[in-house]
């Protein structure tokens, strides 16, 4: 009866962080160039179980002591473009992903909100500057003309080139969220996105489909919790009638 409590609290707690990772993926519902979580189960290790009052112990079958939480994985899926006819806003089609140079180092994002600071250097949504192919952050006149961004990515300024962005692709089980839209993982080569200059890309958040899977945690959520429950007051009689007996 007592791993019976354990099984039914371990699959609260696997429930409970599904229900975290819905809720943020329904809080970033919004959040341009935003990539949904889903959370991954995994079981403990599992006993084999014999009928040891029979002759030869033939195998009853496996018996499983719970579920823990196997990771979280981003969905790599291309949300859908919005058009806002800014110059400075980028969507990328395809795969690939925008390099820039976070305060904690390379970091990568899908968010095209672009912007120019004070010393013309091209800067992310976060503000973190928008690393170049050669490297090195883009940097544009601030006082400059128009700026026009190809489909490979290059940077041009009154049709003069200042750089091309870095997109790069990644390894999607490496792939760790960093807050403020940033991701971390291990380059997998050059990126085969389109840029799309003037378009942002939507988060691919469905939220019919994350409401869906928050109502099936929350109906396994209580199943576990009154699996706890019903076990609990089983105890409960063991204790106080049982035990009396003797």
């Amino acid at each position: 009866m007592i791993r019976g409590l354990y099984i039914a609290a371990t699959g609260m707690l696997a429930e409970s962080a599904r229900q975290d990772v819905i809720a943020n993926n329904l809080a970033n519902v919004t959040t341009t160039g935003f990539k949904r979580d889903v959370s991954t189960s995994t079981t403990f290790g599992g006993l084999l179980v014999s009928n040891l009052g029979l002759p030869g112990a033939p195998v009853v079958g496996e018996l499983n002591l719970g579920t823990q939480v196997g990771g979280i994985a981003t969905i790599d899926r291309q949300g859908s473009l919005r058009a806002t006819g800014n110059p400075l806003d980028v969507a990328l089609v395809g795969e690939g992903w925008i390099t820039v140079d976070a305060p904690g180092g390379r970091r990568y994002t899908r968010d095209g909100q672009l912007q120019v600071d004070g010393s013309g250097r091209l800067l992310a949504a976060d503000g973190s500057p928008v690393v170049g192919t050669s490297g090195r952050p883009i940097s544009l006149d601030p006082q400059g003309g128009d700026v026009t961004i190809a489909a490979d990515g290059t940077v041009s300024q009154d049709g003069a080139v200042r750089g091309r962005i870095r997109i790069a692709a990644l390894d999607a089980a490496s792939l760790r969220k960093e807050g403020t839209n940033l991701v971390s993982g291990t380059e997998a080569g050059p990126g085969s996105a389109v840029v799309r200059q003037g378009y942002l890309e939507a988060s691919n958040v469905n939220t019919v489909t994350e409401m869906v899977r928050l109502i099936e945690v929350m109906r396994a959520f209580e199943a576990n919790q009154k699996a706890a429950l019903a076990h609990g007051e089983t105890l409960q009689e063991a204790v106080t009638k049982v035990g009396a007996v003797g």
